[in-house]
């Protein structure tokens, strides 16, 4: 989601020039922030030069179901402004422009279909929020919303993918960038800039099931040939004994099966990829296997990012889990 520029998805469709030159990504959650340095060239995949990391206090953030406010918005101002420091020292020039990738628990993505598509970008957005009320519980009215179209759908309708974060909590975080002096030019979530660094990794071949493992829960998202066609963010309380995570994760998946091939959203007569990609922390890795085969009928596919982060020591000092969305996200950031 960006307040300002177009989604990584939407710049690909209209065709919009490779990236390239340095870039820089900053990856948020409830415990630190991340900042990687990517090089990009002539198409290839960007090369992780430089990782610096700063921890958060316990309670930088309140609570909420999409993430909450800042308490102590100075406090992540100086947490900002160090880290940026940090990075204009690693690579030797400021870090003025950058991506953000978010939880998905905070920038959920959804999708909607509108028989008619007004032609003005506010009245669109009102009929894709009108859309949204229907479909969330939450206050729609104190939400981000973006969305763009994915596709026609079966009825001829056009089906958009929306994105959405609370507004309050969004624009606190961009302050602090902005405060800084960077310049935040997308927002986005793990999942979906996971599933563009696989695209860039794989080079667009075909469609794909990802599943992201989440302390409270898991995202599953479903890329076809036009782009996503599906997400799932499924919250599951982390105190929970790991037999009941599993009978509550497998009959979600066996549910999601279900709904993918009653809408052949892979396409008609398509079957399912033969395997589900995984990011997943190396002790939950086995769990979300065996999960996978017994719900969605899939074998999984583990990526641990061996040989995708480059060569440069830099490559060591972050996990996959990390670094993977931060790749995706980088493509998306112009300097």
């Amino acid at each position: 989601m960006r307040s300002t520029k177009l989604p990584l998805w939407i710049e690909r469709l209209v065709g919009l020039d490779d990236p390239r030159g340095p870039a820089s990504v900053f990856l948020l959650d409830e415990r630190e922030l991340v900042l990687a340095h990517f090089l990009r060239q002539d198409g290839a995949v960007p090369e992780l030069q430089a990782v610096r990391r700063r921890e958060l206090p316990a309670d930088t953030f309140q609570e909420g179901a999409l993430g909450g406010p800042l308490r102590e918005p100075a406090q992540f101002h100086e947490v900002v402004a160090e880290l940026q420091q940090a990075g204009d020292i690693a690579i030797g020039e400021a870090v003025t422009h950058a991506a953000l990738v978010l939880p998905d628990r905070w920038l959920r993505l959804t999708f909607a279909e509108l028989e008619e598509v007004p032609g003005k970008p506010n009245l669109r957005e009102e009929a894709l929020r009108f859309k949204l009320r229907k479909q969330v519980p939450f206050r729609v009215e104190e939400l981000r919303v973006r969305g763009r179209r994915t596709g026609a759908a079966g009825n001829g309708a056009t089906r958009f993918l929306i994105g959405f974060g609370v507004e309050h909590v969004l624009a606190q975080i961009e302050d602090s960038f902005r405060r800084a002096g960077i310049h935040v030019g997308t927002v986005t979530n793990e999942s979906l800039s996971a599933a563009d660094g696989l695209v860039r990794l794989d080079g667009g071949s075909g469609p794909f099931l990802l599943l992201v493992a989440h302390p409270d829960g898991y995202s599953l998202l479903a890329y076809a040939d036009e782009g996503p066609a599906l997400f799932r963010y499924k919250s599951i309380d982390p105190d929970l004994p790991s037999s009941v995570t599993s009978n509550l994760a497998v009959r979600d998946l066996r549910l999601t099966r279900s709904f993918i091939e009653e809408r052949e959203l892979f396409g008609a007569n398509r079957s399912l990829p033969a395997h589900v990609l995984v990011l997943a922390a190396e002790e939950d890795r086995e769990a979300w296997s065996d999960r996978l085969e017994e719900g969605l009928g899939l074998s999984a596919r583990i990526l641990d990012g061996n040989g995708t982060l480059g060569s440069q020591p830099a490559a060591a000092e972050i996990g996959v889990q990390q670094a993977l969305p931060m790749l995706g996200a980088s493509l998306t950031v112009r300097t």
